[in-house]
């Protein structure tokens, strides 16, 4: 092979080992390997593996040479920085220091409150993954099921059934909402003349919480599953309540939805925005916040992740073009919708006005 071939040869070669950085970045992140090089010195700093393998609590006297193999990767991805702390001598490797790079320093535990580790936990959880082995099938298969095959039930069943499961859940949702309702409240102000908002499927209240803080003048109401809601803490200004979007809703002025219809199909989701509809006064609305498949081939690499992801996870799940979305939200009795695009991350804010 030519030059050329070569590099496109091990460029796809490198395409086959993606599971790996996957895995083994989440055990850097298990063993709070990002944490640990951020809470030294110097934000600029690099350890060894043996300098980190300190800060482990761990006897295996092979620790540091298995922890280099897995920074030697991420290193090679990028993920790391890494540069000879000393050199080659009597035969022995020479001694290599990490440090951070952007990517990595998101992974952080500490991070001001936005660390992924979380995101990067739920993704690569067992039941997760498996339910991505059966990805195949959704070709094959006229009635696919991914994660029931994989798992044996639906995934709302086993967040019910395992705390664990559920916890790793609402941490990602938490990390996700943190910063997408940043997004959002920067291209959206119709929260300005809200007084009361009840976010539907709002899990622990994080969307609500950031809402809130921005214009204090709204009164909030968080409302989830009775499982979800045990695990929701305090926030000023909201009230959390356990109740089903699938029956008759409490009265409110405006209802918020965030990535909830792209978990159900459309018959499901006409039932939930029939009963927002009628949970609404005559002037009411719905505030939508969905990732949007784009129609002109130009998806965000986060919509089309999403679009898998819903397709594997959840029956009927997926993700809806503004076109698909407005569809729904009239079959269900809205006269109108508005939309507006946050641009960067491929989601939407989308306004179900009940009447014109």
């Amino acid at each position: 092979m030519g030059s050329q071939e070569d590099d496109d040869f091990l460029s796809a070669f490198g395409i086959t080992r993606m599971i790996g950085v996957q895995l083994a970045l989440r055990a850097a992140v298990e063993l709070n390997v990002f944490t640990i090089i951020a809470n030294s010195n110097s934000p600029e700093a690099q350890l060894t593996a043996k300098e980190i393998v300190a800060k482990i609590p761990t006897t295996n006297p092979n620790a540091a040479m298995a922890l280099e193999k897995i920074l030697n990767l991420l290193a090679s991805y990028s993920i790391l920085s890494a540069s000879p702390r000393t050199s080659l001598s009597d035969g022995k490797r020479p001694e290599k220091a990490y440090g951070l790079t952007k990517q990595s320093r998101r992974l952080a535990l500490d991070n001001g409150g936005v660390s992924l580790a979380s995101v990067l936990l739920f993704g690569s959880e067992r039941e997760i993954v498996d339910s991505f082995y059966t990805l195949k099938d959704a070709v094959l298969e006229q009635s696919y099921k991914g994660y029931n095959k994989a798992n044996g039930e639906t995934f709302f069943e086993s967040l019910r059934r395992k705390p664990g499961l559920n916890k790793l859940f609402n941490d990602n949702m938490s990390i996700c909402s943190k910063v997408m309702l940043e997004q959002v409240l920067r291209v959206y102000r119709g929260f300005e003349e809200v007084e009361e908002l009840m976010d539907v499927g709002g899990g622990i209240g994080t969307s609500l919480e950031k809402i809130v803080s921005a214009y204090p003048h709204i009164h909030g109401i968080n409302m989830d599953l009775p499982h979800v809601i045990a695990n929701a803490t305090t926030i000023a200004g909201v009230k959390h309540i356990a109740g089903d979007m699938f029956e008759p809703l409490p009265a409110a002025q405006t209802i918020f939805l965030k990535w909830v219809l792209h978990d159900w199909d459309d018959d499901w989701c006409i039932k939930i925005l029939r009963n927002c509809w009628k949970a609404l006064p005559e002037n009411g609305k719905v505030i939508v916040v969905e990732f949007a498949v784009s129609e002109d081939c130009n998806e965000s690499v986060h919509t089309t992740f999403m679009e898998l992801m819903m397709m594997v996870l959840n029956l009927g799940g997926k993700e809806r073009t503004t076109v698909e979305l407005d569809w729904i939200a009239k079959a269900a009795g809205f006269a109108q919708t508005i939309t507006f695009p946050t641009h960067k991350l491929g989601f939407y804010v989308i306004e179900f006005i009940k009447k014109t």
